[in-house]
């Protein structure tokens, strides 16, 4: 069983954010994909595109969506948002090093655990706290700020938005990440002492998980159980797993936070810039500071 483990799980180190982890219908990016600090991550009609940053902080991107990473440093993570609309769900964050958002003219720094959604010049916090870097104001859980006429605005946050369908494929893919975290913490054989949290390759579902240090409930209602993630310490504690590409989703979305829920999964193929859907994982792990939002 150990031996099978080992097989299956080939290790590789990685102390920097911008890992592919999931790819659906057309992007210039495939999974398993570096991508470098300056380089657009770009997804067309139809599509969506999963990137992990920090241990625990996965973005994804809406359709016709352009984004680049400034930083991609596990300690200073900066992004902008070029066109489109991104979704952030951060599981653990350590408030030391946040994570820095900039979309159109507004500036912000992510500061919780939690759930955001950023577009033109607006930032929504579906759930967490991020502040503003002008004029720093700080929104919470139920608002968004807005930078308009040279100065940010802080209004509440419309129960619905035009981002529903973003929600609902980031609770998809929350769903099938959870999955793939009850397998891999299942597996015994396959976790060995670890004191970190940490993204986790599981073969069973053919793609990366997260691990996390302390159990965690995501807004949709998904359980995320701890566990020691069987990796290698890299050079900032960061470490990741790497194996042959495929994963999954599926279920849909409803605010407020539902209980954990089914569906079926839908299964694709992985492979590079393509039409249709297709699946992966890469990772990018280490120690995540905080922790989960219950």
């Amino acid at each position: 069983m150990i031996a099978a483990a080992i097989v299956l799980m080939q290790f590789m180190i990685s102390t920097r954010a911008g890992l592919v982890n999931y790819v659906e219908g057309q992007t210039n990016v495939y999974v398993h994909q570096q991508v470098l600090a300056g380089a657009p991550i770009q997804t067309g009609a139809q599509s969506h595109a999963e990137i992990l940053l920090n241990p625990g902080s996965f973005l994804r991107l809406d359709q016709n969506t352009s984004v680049v990473l400034d930083s991609a440093e596990l300690t200073n993570i900066e992004l902008h948002v070029v066109e489109g609309a991104v979704l952030i769900e951060s599981v653990e964050l350590d408030r030391q090093t946040p994570i820095r958002v900039n979309t159109g003219n507004l500036r912000t720094a992510i500061l919780s655990p939690g759930v955001y959604v950023f577009s033109g010049n607006t930032a929504a916090v579906i759930d967490g706290r991020l502040r503003t870097a002008g004029s720093s104001i700080t929104v919470k859980k139920g608002h968004e700020v807005t930078a308009a006429g040279g100065r940010d605005e802080k209004g509440t946050l419309n129960p619905i938005t035009e981002f529903a369908a973003l929600e609902r494929w980031s609770q998809q893919r929350s769903l099938e990440l959870a999955r793939a975290n009850a397998a891999v913490s299942g597996d015994r054989a396959s976790i060995t002492s670890y004191t970190n949290s940490a993204w986790i390759y599981s073969p069973l579902f053919g793609g990366f998980t997260f691990l996390p240090l302390h159990s965690y409930r995501s807004y949709w209602g998904q359980r995320f159980v701890p566990g020691a993630a069987a990796a290698v310490p890299g050079p900032s504690g960061s470490t990741a797993q790497a194996s042959p590409p495929a994963a999954a989703s599926g279920a849909p979305v409803v605010r407020p936070r539902p209980s954990p829920g089914g569906g079926a999964p839908v299964r694709g193929s992985s492979g590079r810039p393509s039409t249709g859907a297709s699946r992966g994982h890469s990772g990018s792990a280490g120690h995540g500071g905080g922790h989960g939002h219950k």
